[in-house]
């Protein structure tokens, strides 16, 4: 237990305070607990014995006294493990937060999004139930088992040690169920992780679902997780259980025993009725806290496995490393160049082979090839979203792994097929990038992007709430709206990821379109596009096959060579009667 929670001492140092005032407080709590069944004592040994009213009088002002201390000490106990709790959890989940935005994109492609999710939200839940429950609860039962054997000692040593020989059982029960409780509460996480990350991909694709009228088979799929959970959860509520019901067989037993041979010590006179009474108390003090340890021990085993989960997530390393004093930009040029430059995802296959490119600064350059040749994954390369594997990337002459991934990727934009709004209003979503940019500039990127028309026509304009994911808006208001988050970040370089390609009106796209044109201008810009006519514009023109480039020029030079622009040009801008023709012709 102490060597899994060293790693979260970090977090706990800031509230040395109040911790040691809660510890404090439990060790107060916990003495003047003891008081009451030493009371029972003085009242039928002496005062009953000898009807001292002045000593009655004494001893229940005294325990009114003490009464009231306890509650008083109860009461800073719970507040303060309820405050360093609350606020240590707080800090847990930001130090998870933080360290994923740290890690690698790859990584959060790789890992679901409900294992995330319920890592930030239900692992630190668990190690806040036990740290700040369950913890304090063993605490106090600790204590409370340390001072009471000491009295029970002081009151009879052979009624103590009789009670002492049940101990050994429970600790066999320990041993044997422990291992069996952790397991199970690994699982059972594990199965909750699967529920959350399909919960998370219905509702984001919940257009489709229901397109497909697919809610029945999501329905019953969710029903079977659900009942994967209803098992693994009750097989180890079952196991709980039996520790527990086992624990008071063997508490009862030993009160049992102890009550009889207790009698007997009273008929032979080693001890008074008075004594007799108080030990039966504390003996029920000493038992119960057992029976407590148990139950903490259901969380121990709980919060075990997610702090072997948030240990997981926070020792492993950004694949992405900064050096320790990295380069600062404070402005692009825009000047990008791909020296022999060859990458691989994870299946091993090579998505880029030795790819040389030179990018000018203000240069607009179109990257154009059939899906799956390579485009994407070399902007992701500029963005340092991966490192290639061979080569290098540069960026004005510097080696992109040698700058400062805050200043650099805070001159890059990039507007992509299907760009991510948030659940906000307008303005909160152009002024992402830019949250000091005044409302000019905000209204001034609109009209550049070809919004601000439709946004002024809106009931609520720029503060009307768009949905998760702009749902709310066309396809290609949301590709305006993005395209004017990107124009008031005033970025030096500039991405754009077949950001027309799902709008589905000819002159939306034409709108979009010359929406990107205000934006290039200017500054450097990588366009991936899939229709030709699109970029036949750029300045230079660049083809990517099987993570090549085989082709490289501008539009007309190009189309000379009838190699493979040509021929994608010719596919693309074939009169569709004769295409009709040709499948006819195939036909027969």
């Amino acid at each position: 237990m102490i060597k899994k929670t060293n790693a979260f001492l970090p977090l706990l140092i800031p509230y040395k305070k109040e911790i040691l005032l809660a510890f404090f407080s439990i060790l107060v709590t916990n003495l003047l607990g003891l008081a009451f069944p030493w009371v029972i004592k003085i009242v039928v040994d002496d005062i009953l014995v000898r009807k001292d009213a002045l000593l009655l009088n004494i001893t229940v002002v005294s325990l009114a006294v003490i009464f009231g201390l306890r509650s008083y000490f109860g009461y800073l106990r719970e507040y303060l493990v309820c405050r360093v709790g609350e606020k240590v959890v707080r800090d847990l989940r930001l130090r998870l937060y933080l360290h994923l935005h740290r890690l690698s994109v790859r990584y959060v492609e790789n890992t679901p999004a409900g294992s995330v999710i319920s890592g930030i939200i239900g692992d630190t839940e668990s190690i806040r139930k036990f740290l700040f429950g369950g913890m304090i609860d063993f605490l106090y039962s600790f204590f409370n088992i340390f001072f009471v054997l000491i009295i029970l000692f002081i009151l009879d040593w052979r009624l103590t040690l009789a009670a002492l020989l049940f101990f050994p059982f429970f600790a066999g029960l320990f041993i044997k169920f422990t291992p069996r409780l952790k397991a199970g509460h690994s699982f059972l996480r594990g199965k909750y992780d699967e529920l959350t990350a399909r919960l998370n991909e219905v509702l984001s694709g919940i257009r489709v679902v229901s397109g497909l009228a697919k809610e029945g088979y999501e329905s019953r799929r969710f029903a079977l997780r659900q009942e994967e959970i209803l098992e693994a959860s009750l097989g180890s509520h079952r196991m709980g259980i039996l520790l527990w019901m086992a624990s008071e067989f063997i508490s009862s037993l030993g009160l049992a025993v102890i009550i009889w041979a207790g009698a007997k010590a009273v008929f032979s006179g080693r001890i008074s009725a008075g004594t007799l009474m108080a030990f039966y108390s504390y003996l029920g003090m000493l038992f119960s806290p057992v029976i407590k340890m148990v139950i903490i021990n259901n969380y121990y085993q709980e919060a075990g496995a997610s702090l072997e989960r948030i240990n997981r997530m926070l020792l492993t390393e950004p694949a992405i490393q900064e050096l320790k004093h990295p380069v600062v930009l404070s402005g692009l040029k825009g000047d990008v160049c791909f020296s022999d430059v060859s990458f691989a995802y994870d299946n091993g296959k090579w998505a880029l082979s030795d790819i040389n490119l030179r990018v000018r600064p203000a240069e607009t350059v179109a990257l154009v090839g059939k899906s799956g040749s390579g485009k994407t994954t070399l902007t992701k390369l500029i963005l340092r979203f991966y490192d290639p594997i061979r080569g290098s990337v540069f960026i004005d002459g510097h080696n992109l792994k040698t700058l400062q991934l805050a200043s650099y990727r805070g001159r890059v934009a990039m507007v992509l097929q299907d760009d991510y709004l948030f659940n906000a209003s307008i303005r909160e979503n152009i002024l992402y990038a830019s949250p000091d940019a005044v409302e000019k500039q905000m209204i001034r990127a609109a009209e550049l992007a070809n919004a601000h028309q439709f946004i002024s026509a809106l009931p609520q304009g720029y503060d009307t709430r768009i949905g998760e994911r702009g749902i709310k808006l066309s396809c290609g208001q949301r590709q305006r709206i993005s395209i004017a988050r990107a124009i008031v970040s005033e970025p030096d370089l500039l991405i754009l990821d077949e950001a027309t390609s799902s709008v589905d009106s000819e002159t939306e796209r034409l709108i979009i379109e010359d929406a990107f044109k205000n934006l290039a201008r200017g500054r450097t810009t990588l366009i991936i596009a899939h229709w030709l006519s699109s970029v036949s514009y750029a300045d230079k023109i660049v083809f990517i096959d099987q993570g090549r480039i085989v082709e490289e020029g501008g539009h007309f030079e190009l189309l000379d060579k009838k190699g493979h622009y040509w021929r994608m040009w010719q596919e693309q801008n074939r009169d569709p009667v004769l295409r009709y023709d040709d499948a006819l012709q195939k036909a027969d």
